[in-house]
């Protein structure tokens, strides 16, 4: 029994490879972005978790007299602060992911494209083969049937049992 990939023609097995490279680039290239992205949440996720345990033992644990009047503010600074960094990062890993996923369409496609037509034309050729290939079969036999003599007229046959 013939496996899978001895039946594939050169053109088909071509272009499943070109193919196979493409999706395979594409998926690393989504890993890395998520794996980035996973990173830049848990870094904002802790300095997060930091910030709001230190408020909270502030505010629990430090009388209100001993409390500083400019903290509120303050926090309120930095914590914009690092909400606009967390965004900046989240942009990069954007613009890093929309720049890998151009690359790799400049890399992969012409290929791509240049095996699909060329499994296109393939697949003309063996249609154009198989419509040749019939058409020849039929006109054999339409010539076959030319040379047999014609059949005796079925008038001239007795009309079944009459008794």
């Amino acid at each position: 029994m013939n496996s899978f990939v001895e039946t594939l023609s050169p053109a088909a097995r071509n272009h499943a490879e070109a193919r196979i490279d493409y999706y395979t680039d594409l998926t690393q290239a989504v890993l890395r972005s998520l794996r980035q992205l996973a990173e830049v949440n848990v870094q904002f996720s802790r300095e997060w978790l930091d910030d709001s345990t230190a408020a909270l033992r502030q505010n629990l644990l430090t009388s209100p007299e001993e409390r500083k009047a400019d903290a509120v503010p303050q926090a309120a600074s930095a914590t914009l602060q690092k909400l606009q960094t967390y965004h900046q990062k989240l942009a990069q890993v954007a613009g890093d992911f929309q720049s890998d996923i151009n690359n790799l369409a400049q890399q992969h496609v012409p290929q791509t494209a240049r095996t699909a037509t060329e499994l296109a034309d393939a697949g003309r050729q063996a249609a154009g083969k198989h419509i040749a290939e019939e058409a020849s079969r039929f006109a054999n036999i339409a010539s076959q049937n030319k040379a047999m003599p014609q059949a005796a007229s079925m008038q001239s046959a007795p009309e079944g049992n009459q008794g």
